[in-house]
């Protein structure tokens, strides 16, 4: 039995877009058998939707990043405190775990008002939704610069590159074990 990682959905609780045929839970446990813990937990957060798992995952991510800004001991990572990293981390899981539909038009990019078709306004169209620097800044409590000097690396060099990898271990395994 071959899985392509679109068949990943299927992992997912059930929905009106979804609906392909149901991966047995034996195969899921044989796959998930060769994952790190880490990699577990963040895979049975985003796609089994245990919600439980989401502050161990974001205590992971953000223990693993603390403990590489600590080594570089610079002047300027004197600013950024753990908090501010446990914050960044909580961004990075939402981030990672969003499906980046819009939620105004539901991944149309248009809204229906009864006489005709209009852009959606949320998203202008393109079906998207964007968590820009500003609302994120702003999430966290911190300046635009900021956030943008110190903070947007963390989260997309960092953060959101350790999260792909556990997709990645995902995928890998699917691949090597069945």
């Amino acid at each position: 039995m071959r899985i392509s990682a679109e068949d990943l959905c299927s992992l997912t609780t059930y929905t009106h877009m979804n609906m392909r045929p149901r991966i047995r839970s034996e195969v899921i446990c044989y796959v998930m058998a060769g994952l790190s813990r880490d990699a577990s937990r963040f895979v049975r957060f985003k796609y089994a939707g245990d919600r439980s798992r989401r502050r161990g995952v974001i205590e992971d991510l953000a223990r693993r990043v603390w403990k590489r800004r600590k080594k570089r001991n610079t002047s300027r990572s004197l600013l950024i405190t753990p908090k501010y990293i446990w914050d960044l981390a909580e961004v990075a899981v939402d981030e990672a775990n969003s499906d980046g539909m819009c939620g105004r038009c539901n991944g149309k990019g248009w809204l229906d008002t009864g006489l005709k078709r209009i852009d959606c306004f949320s998203c202008f169209g393109s079906g998207r939704r964007k968590t820009g620097d500003i609302a994120i800044a702003r999430k966290l409590g911190v300046g635009l610069d900021f956030y943008r000097l110190e903070g947007k690396s963390i989260m997309e060099r960092h953060m959101l590159g350790i999260l792909a990898s556990y997709e990645g271990d995902l995928y890998n395994a699917f691949r090597e074990r069945l």
